[in-house]
């Protein structure tokens, strides 16, 4: 957990952010060929970019890649009840094809001082979930994504679950631990000077 804010210091203090990990689409054109696995149809980006390789970065990559596994029914849902996005399509809640993208945001980040001067990091983290239509360049984002999507449904389950996640799947135990570092990091560079 030091690492992780050390890491996150220094992504604050260099960059003036918070650390930041997604999954984009390799454009097809320039999709490389990956070791043995034929072409690559994601690629990793961090913001800032030399965060791969570090532990910061992997925790959000392997976060986000179990998050993926888990909507697209890959894994065993972590909560007895809950459906994966293949689940609602097969339930016949949507009918059509759809291509969607989804992430973890922080909800709600504070930081509360103990009476006796300690910082308690305080967050709630949930999922968003978007569609995707093909757009002149490729995927981009609906202008309005329906509540009814497979996604924005498994999004909403998750988010609802998130503590109860974080219990019995560690990676997105530790997710919660960097963001809770991002959360320290800021108030100490940022916020207010403690006497």
């Amino acid at each position: 957990v030091l690492e992780y804010l050390a890491l996150a210091l220094q992504v604050r203090r260099c960059e003036g952010r918070e650390p930041l990990f997604s999954l984009e689409p390799v454009d097809q054109a320039c999709a490389a060929v990956s070791e043995g696995s034929g072409l690559r149809m994601q690629a990793k980006c961090f913001e800032p970019k030399w965060l791969a390789g570090t532990s910061i970065g992997e925790v959000m990559f392997q976060a986000d890649y179990h998050l993926k596994e888990l909507s697209m029914g890959e894994s065993e849902q972590p909560v007895v009840g809950m459906k994966s996005c293949l689940d609602y399509l097969e339930s016949g809640s949507w009918n059509e094809g759809w291509h969607g993208r989804e992430w973890f945001v922080v909800r709600k980040a504070e930081m509360h001082i103990s009476e006796d001067h300690v910082l308690i990091p305080f967050l709630q983290l949930g999922v968003e979930a978007r569609e995707q239509i093909v757009g002149l360049e490729g995927l981009e984002d609906a202008p309005v994504t329906l509540p009814d999507h497979p996604l924005v449904k498994y999004a909403a389950a998750f988010s609802r679950n998130f503590d109860l996640i974080a219990e019995r799947k560690s990676v997105i135990s530790q997710l919660r631990e960097v963001a809770k570092a991002s959360v320290v990091a800021k108030f100490l560079l940022d916020g207010p000077l403690l006497d």
